[in-house]
């Protein structure tokens, strides 16, 4: 066998790995009691929830370009709404998008829920990028009454509740 060949061989299966792509996003949860707050930071990649957003609009966003549309804000904050909930003490809460940075290829979103009681338990239904990506996981860090928890959120398991 010539060494073209034996080379092509051993080049295939190596392409294989890097065409390969995670869809990963990581969520932080922080409980205030002083405050009583719960916020929130979400990191994902760039080029992920851009594709999201543009099938779910039908917009061009253009992320972190001169061309980003104005009210970008707007529809994150819409998209969030409906893929993301987190429910405390059994009751759905409502939240503000404070806004969002970049940060090189990841897009970081900041949340808050304000006039949160003591918590006995923590639900949350993470279903974003989840209609972009059949394998897209959300990872969930919780900080809840000095407890450090984490849920691991995929298509087919997109919730998960926490008693504390």
């Amino acid at each position: 066998m010539s060494l073209k060949k034996i080379a092509i061989l051993l080049l295939i299966p190596l392409m294989g790995f890097t065409a390969h792509k995670y869809y990963l996003s990581l969520t932080q949860i922080d409980y205030k009691p002083q405050e009583k707050t719960l916020q929130i930071s979400m990191r994902l990649f760039i080029d992920d929830i851009e594709k999201s957003l543009e099938s779910n609009f039908r917009e061009k966003f253009n992320l972190d370009t001169p061309n980003e549309l104005p009210k970008t804000n707007n529809y994150i904050a819409f998209y969030l709404n409906n893929h993301f909930r987190v429910t405390v003490n059994n009751k759905p809460t409502n939240y503000t998008f404070l806004g969002k940075e970049y940060e090189n290829d990841i897009v970081y979103f900041y949340i808050e829920i304000d006039s949160v009681p003591p918590i006995k338990s923590i639900g949350v239904q993470n279903t974003i990028l989840m209609n972009a990506f059949d394998s897209q996981k959300n990872i969930i860090k919780l900080n809840i009454n000095n407890q450090k928890k984490t849920m691991l959120l995929n298509k087919s398991n997109d919730k998960d509740l926490l008693n504390f």
